[in-house]
């Protein structure tokens, strides 16, 4: 996993973070339990993540950091002359 970026973290200490697969190159959730639970980790999908029920607020956090994210990128994607 490369490039962990942490968007949530809930009182009881589990934290979510958005990184890249080595294998499949392509974005995933990292969700790593608190460590009195027993710290698991597992790795989703963005797109299945964010379709998981119910719809909480380390769901929220992950589509607000991707919704600024293509904002950034619209923004400096240089317009072609017509």
């Amino acid at each position: 996993m490369e490039n962990l970026r942490e968007f949530a973290s809930s009182t009881n200490g589990d934290r979510w973070f958005l990184g890249i697969d080595n294998v499949s190159n392509k974005e995933v959730v990292v969700h790593r339990g608190n460590p009195s639970s027993g710290g698991h980790e597992t790795t989703t999908a963005v797109t299945s993540f964010l379709n998981q029920r119910p719809f909480g607020p380390e769901h929220r956090a992950l589509d607000s950091l991707l919704a600024n994210r293509r904002a950034t990128e619209s923004e400096q994607t240089p317009t072609k002359p017509v």
